[in-house]
């Protein structure tokens, strides 16, 4: 039997048959403002805090300085699980100009120096800027999936939506994830709601409803409809 990480994001492992499967690259999409960063955080502090699996944040969305101070108002004391050795965040911008292969380098080593189980890339998009030829992009997804996938790393790769668009990213990631998940931002009745659906999960009966998401002090939270 496949063995199943804990996501640590309320309400979702109920959805997935208890948790995303060992090992597998799960791409959240989703536009400005839904969720992204916190569902992704959400993932490598609970599993640092809850489920005794260290964890390497990969940031290249926003500096680590800001978003360490952005995630203490949920909870989330990042600084202090580094501090013991539980978790690592990377600020991928200080590589910018240095090329894939570099950026890759530095994550993996990152992974390897605290027996790393969990990661998180944020984002997806702006990683993957140095990739100057689509054919480079294609390989080079290909490469970053297998390492990770050898390793048995669970890894969560966030992707940007931009409004009105009709793929994720440049369009092949959701054909080479095992799993898509995606966080939108809807107008209900003049207010803006996010909702959650799973696209894809691979390996997994899975809910294929939308599902409300709420955002408090605590993260995020997905409010689960029964699935019958």
């Amino acid at each position: 039997m496949s063995e199943r990480v804990p996501t640590g994001i309320d309400g979702l492992d109920a959805l997935i048959k208890g948790g995303f499967l060992r090992g597998d690259v799960i791409l959240v999409a989703g536009g400005t403002g839904s969720g992204k960063t916190i569902f992704s955080t959400q993932f490598i502090y609970k599993g640092a805090t809850q489920y005794g699996e260290n964890g390497v944040y990969a940031t290249f969305e926003e500096d680590a300085k800001t978003l360490k101070r952005n995630m203490f108002n949920f909870g989330f004391d990042l600084g202090r699980l580094e501090q013991k050795g539980a978790i690592k965040v990377i600020d991928l911008e200080v590589l910018k100009g240095e090329g894939l292969s570099a950026n890759i380098q530095f994550i993996l080593g990152a992974l390897d120096e605290i027996d790393g189980k969990r990661l998180v890339i944020d984002s997806l998009t702006a990683f993957l800027t140095a990739c100057p030829e689509r054919f480079e992009y294609r390989m080079l997804m290909r490469l970053i999936y297998r390492m990770l996938k050898t390793r048995g790393i669970t890894t969560i790769i966030t992707c940007s939506v931009p409004v009105g668009a009709e793929t994720l990213g440049l369009g092949i990631e959701e054909f080479l994830a095992d799993s898509v998940v995606c966080l939108e931002n809807v107008v209900d009745s003049l207010e803006l709601r996010t909702r959650f659906l799973i696209c894809k999960m691979r390996g997994t009966d899975h809910s294929r409803k939308y599902h409300n998401v709420t955002i408090t002090d605590k993260g995020l939270q997905i409010v689960p409809f029964t699935i019958t």
